[in-house]
């Protein structure tokens, strides 16, 4: 399989004679891929019913000739000004229920019906005019689904009321749900529903969460029909998204559908300068985007410079490439090509610069080209089949999100503390969705799994009966599907196969429950408190925030607070498999130790001990690639000698990367 470098372009913002100009920039380069159609319908129907595609045939006859394939997005959002006019539903409202002028982009409600017609008849269009072009790569579904905010109008008003009738079929049911009794907050009949914010106020978390759910499956629909458009009308072409489902302030439930819309998995990747937590945080997106598609990621936007920043550290964007390749890359697409006279990101800085000359940004890219070309010869991209699985669940980020005082450990930070386990030993996990499970794991990770619904359950329940091995954390099985607390012992609908009760929790930052031998830590204002873990003469510290109190039922422990003489791991033997549940929050401290001890009894094998920095895999049989992901030299210690595909150097006992450099190594060669 090939390795695609490119870059997003919009021509629409220069002239035929730069087009050339540009495209010769591009083929000097060695891009074999551009991104182009994505942020202007209007460029293509500037009237209802008025199409100038012609212009744009140019562009792509342009690419073809310079043997460019052109990855096209179905340029849906923003929505012209005239679509706004035609389709007040697709307006958004504020909280009050006023419409809004769409100053910005992503100023659309997807889900309103009448903008759907025009939007999926532009689709059908923009598809059949240039399905068989001969530069055509692949399309792209729209840009960025999943960015923008909530409308509250009457028209979305409506919407909510039927799918709330679809979904609970009565009002009782409705009002059961959402806990209606409480505070005089009973419903008589559906028109009496409302959207669940307003300008002074929050609804209950119930209703509150079936309102997220609500714009989500919206958005889900729209990507979904857009999916079926490009597959019916051309079925033999490719398709990606770069969707923001994780959006707080909208997004949408990407496990729940992927399967219905995801032909590559795509990625919008602006992961900072630094190896911090935005960093990966990006790393988790990824993960969650890759699922269990088992199809190599396109990074359909790859971040060059930034807002305000020039260029990044010399070497820094070379790495980040190669770095996605062990983080299963196919595609890396720049954004963007030159930085933008006008609009809102006029000062993200591109390949080339205001001035149309080329940045440092174009040479790190020039030099990626060179780097794929050589590498796609091996056994890129990188498509592991991995023995873990860690699950993630959108709806408990959304609980967590709304009960913020409870939940004080953020979902995505949690989902964080575990990717760092794995990201630090160099090993490979699938993201999964317990509500459909696909392939076989040999350990499964539940970190922070506020909601378990009764698929989820059965889902672990069944997985440990049938010989697996589940690590749970705190948090978890707090809130039925309904996000009503349990009121059954937790965690919820799982506490036999756990073989405990949890019978409450402590916060750190509460005075009286330290011990008098806890050392205490002031960590950003915070008090977290330094708790010893100990197993088998085995002693550590982790320094937490929130820990639960652990009643063992049928379960044994197999790791205590030594100086509280509390449970702090259980592990229960149910069926033919094992669960152990963790009684902090989550932690990437107590996790690596305790994962580490979880695999050595399941045989799973680290494929690499290596000195911090270094992130590496080994590809296929005798290919070991290496990335210095630092900005200083380390030595990386090899088990055979071999030979180097970038470098084309041969190396015997170790291998010298300078920093932010990274080799493929053939092992078994000799000099």
């Amino acid at each position: 399989m090939a390795l695609y470098v490119g870059t997003n372009y919009h021509p629409h913002d220069w002239t035929p004679k730069r087009w050339k100009i540009d495209i010769e920039l591009m083929k000097e380069a060695g891009f074999t891929t551009v991104r182009l159609g994505h942020l202007c319908w209007d460029s293509y129907e500037p009237e209802e019913g008025v199409y100038t595609f012609e212009w744009f045939d140019e562009v792509m006859d342009l690419f073809y000739e310079a043997g460019i394939g052109v990855v096209l997005d179905i340029s849906m959002r923003p929505a012209p000004v005239w679509v706004h006019k035609l389709c007040p539903g697709c307006n958004i409202h504020g909280k009050s229920g006023n419409s809004q002028p769409s100053l910005r982009r992503y100023m659309e409600d997807v889900d309103d019906p009448a903008y759907q017609q025009y939007a999926l008849r532009f689709a059908e269009i923009l598809v059949n005019r240039y399905k068989n072009h001969p530069a055509l790569f692949a399309f792209g579904l729209c840009n960025e689904m999943g960015a923008g905010v909530m409308s509250y109008s009457e028209y979305a008003r409506n919407r909510f009321a039927n799918w709330l009738k679809k979904k609970y079929g009565t009002i009782e049911a409705l009002n059961e749900a959402w806990a209606t009794r409480r505070w005089s907050r009973q419903l008589t009949s559906f028109d009496d529903v409302v959207l669940q914010e307003n300008e002074v106020a929050v609804g209950a978390p119930e209703a509150w969460l079936d309102m997220r759910r609500f714009f989500s499956d919206g958005i889900g629909r729209f990507l979904i029909r857009l999916k079926e458009v490009v597959s019916k009308n051309a079925p033999k072409v490719p398709h990606s998204s770069n969707h923001y489902s994780g959006r707080d302030n909208l997004g949408f439930d990407y496990l729940k559908i992927c399967d219905e819309f995801v032909d590559y998995p795509g990625v919008g990747f602006y992961p900072g300068y630094e190896l911090d937590e935005k960093f990966h945080y990006c790393k988790i997106v990824n993960q969650e985007r890759l699922a269990e598609t088992g199809k190599p990621m396109w990074f359909l936007e790859f971040q060059t410079g930034g807002a305000g920043v020039f260029c990044p550290p010399q070497g820094f964007i070379r790495m980040q490439a190669l770095l996605s390749l062990i983080n299963r890359g196919q595609m890396i697409l720049g954004w963007t090509w030159r930085s933008m006279l006008g609009g809102e990101e006029q000062y993200y800085h591109g390949m080339l610069g205001h001035d149309g000359i080329p940045t440092p940004n174009y040479s790190a890219f020039v030099q990626v080209a060179a780097d794929f070309k050589k590498l796609q010869k091996y056994a890129f991209p990188y498509l592991p089949t991995p023995e873990i699985a860690v699950a993630f669940n959108q709806e408990s980020g959304w609980v967590s999100q709304y009960h913020k005082i409870q939940f004080r450990q953020r979902y995505a930070d949690a989902i964080s503390q575990v990717h760092q386990v794995f990201y630090e030993s160099n090993q490979e996990y699938n993201m999964v969705d317990l509500r459909h499970l696909k392939k076989e794991y040999r350990l499964l990770i539940v970190p922070g799994h506020i909601m378990i619904e009764p698929a989820v359950a059965a889902t672990i329940r069944s997985y440990v009966e049938q010989g697996g091995t589940v690590i749970m954390t705190g948090y978890s099985g707090t809130a039925d599907e309904t996000g009503k607390v349990f009121s059954t012992p937790k965690p919820g609908g799982l506490s036999d196969v756990f073989g405990i009760r949890v019978a409450g929790f402590y916060w750190t930052d509460m005075k009286g429950f330290y011990s008098d031998t806890a050392i205490l830590s002031d960590t950003g204002g915070n008090c977290h408190e330094l708790l010893s873990v100990g197993k088998d003469g085995e002693e550590f510290l982790v320094d937490v925030e929130y820990y639960e109190q652990i009643v063992l039922t049928t379960a044994e422990k197999f790791a205590v607070f030594k100086d509280k003489d509390m449970c702090a791991v259980s592990r229960n033997q149910y069926g033919k498999g094992t669960a152990y549940y963790t009684a902090l929050e989550t932690n990437q401290t107590m996790l690596a130790w305790l994962i580490a001890r979880v695999e050595d009894e399941l045989g799973i094998k680290r494929e690499f001990v290596l000195p911090e920095g270094i992130q590496a895999r080994r590809i296929a049989q005798n290919q070991y690639f290496y990335v210095n992901t630092t900005s200083h030299a380390i030595c990386v210690p090899l088990e055979k000698s071999g030979k180097g595909v970038l470098s084309e150097n041969y190396y015997e006992k170790e291998l010298m990367l300078k920093g932010y450099d990274a080799e493929l190594i053939l092992s078994g060669y000799n000099s």
